[in-house]
């Protein structure tokens, strides 16, 4: 599958949209395209499994057990399986969640 990522998921006024990749791309792990409006936050979650977030446009703020992190477009970061961690996107940003088995 080649795409741009980026026309894969669009904007929603005050709403995150996302749209699941692995079944097209033939992973097992998840792999997940967001698009968050400006403002709009996910709190306080965990997973079994660590993840790993690319940032492909605007600004996300990620919040990591006693760290911050304002990524940018280009941005990476992994975060381990159980820490607890909160997004908000700072602009309207676009990110990959990739699941790490």
């Amino acid at each position: 599958m080649l795409a741009d990522l980026l026309e894969l998921v669009r904007y929603h006024d005050d709403q995150i949209a996302s749209r699941s990749l692995h079944q097209s791309l033939g992973f097992k792990q998840s792999v997940v395209l967001y698009a968050m409006y400006q403002g709009e936050t996910i709190s306080n979650e965990s997973s079994p499994e660590g993840k790993l977030l690319l940032v492909l446009e605007g600004r996300l703020l990620v919040s990591l057990t006693n760290q911050a992190h304002d990524m940018k477009a280009g941005g990476l970061i992994s975060i381990s399986a159980h820490q607890s961690y909160h997004l908000e996107a700072a602009t309207n940003c676009k990110y990959l969640q990739i699941e790490m088995v």
